[in-house]
């Protein structure tokens, strides 16, 4: 199974993740080991992969839309502390630029964040926690590359 994830997607990490998915999926839809075949798990898959797609694309334009706000910011000339911001945000992890574009730009409580990610409320609040200590280290290396600049 994870082979066919993985050459469908491009990381070993996603392949992974999504393969963990489709059990998971299994084990709650079938409880009977006998009612999971070869090719239901391969269907599974294919719906998640298909998933994982549309979320890389929401993603990307969500990405798409912050750096078209610092290009408008800087033009309007706010821009050197946006940009270190927005350079921050790409170099955090997808899951911790998630939810602090759904805090910050969406500007979502931790409970609307827990129903977009499928999480209870206390395991967004953490991941928000963890997002913003992520977020909190690698702004002073941005603001640090301008100042060099």
């Amino acid at each position: 199974m994870f082979s066919f994830i993985h050459r469908r997607v491009s990381s070993r990490e996603a392949a992974e993740e999504l393969t963990n998915d489709v059990f998971r999926i299994a084990w709650q839809r079938n409880p009977q080991a006998s009612d999971v075949t070869p090719a239901w798990l391969l269907t599974v898959a294919r719906n998640v992969i298909g998933n994982e797609y549309r979320r890389r694309e929401r993603a990307e334009h969500l990405m798409q839309r912050v750096r078209d706000s610092v290009v408008l910011a800087a033009r309007a000339g706010n821009g050197a502390g946006q940009q270190a911001v927005a350079d921050s945000l790409l170099r955090l992890r997808e899951k911790e630029r998630e939810v602090l574009l759904l805090a910050y730009w969406d500007d979502l409580s931790t409970t609307e964040i827990s129903e977009v990610l499928g999480c209870s409320p206390s395991a967004a609040k953490v991941r928000l926690h963890r997002a913003r200590a992520a977020f909190a280290q690698m702004m002073p290396a941005a603001l640090m590359a301008e100042e060099g600049a």
